[in-house]
């Protein structure tokens, strides 16, 4: 496995990713008629605003397997939650395809984040994610203390989503 800093010729490979692990792994907690209208075209559109709009010292890194297929990514920078201020930095987003998913690639990713992030001065980071989410349990791991929560509208439903954190970067085992 490698992991690289992402660029715009990756948008396709990164929205197919967060299309089909959004698939898997929601499925049951979020409506299967919500996930089938998911799109790997949409997802195109919004990944290419995304590199175009990068937030203060944003980054998106890529996993890929062995063969140099993309089957990850995540996605960090500065934090958006004015409410929040305690937390200066913030994971966006982190997704695996299901087949590679508790072999290391997460991890990997998630340091890679923290490394950036430290290496511009920021001192903590949140990060939200689903009350039922299974990777609750991954960044638990990591450290991560849930810290607040809130109800969000994904089409028909409420769900609650957590937000975790980490008071000091410098101090985990990423």
């Amino acid at each position: 496995m490698r992991i690289r800093q992402a660029n715009v010729h990756d948008v396709r490979d990164i929205a197919r990713i967060h299309v089909a692990s959004w698939k898997s792994t929601y499925k049951g907690m979020i409506s299967d008629e919500y996930l089938s209208a998911l799109s790997i075209e949409k997802r195109i559109e919004n990944w290419e605003w995304v590199f175009n709009h990068l937030n203060p010292h944003e980054v998106i890194y890529v996993a890929e397997n062995e063969e140099g297929t993309i089957i990850g990514f995540a996605n960090g920078g500065k934090c958006r939650s004015e409410e929040f201020n305690k937390y200066d930095s913030e994971l966006y987003a982190i997704y695996i395809l299901e087949e590679y998913q508790g072999k290391g690639s997460g991890q990997a990713l998630f340091s890679s984040i923290i490394k950036h992030l430290q290496s511009h001065d920021y001192q903590s980071l949140m990060v939200w994610v689903l009350e039922k989410n299974p990777a609750r349990t991954f960044y638990s791991r990591l450290g991560g203390q849930v810290f607040s929560q809130k109800d969000i509208r994904m089409g028909n439903e409420t769900l609650t989503e957590l937000a975790m954190g980490w008071s000091d970067i410098n101090e985990g085992m990423f």
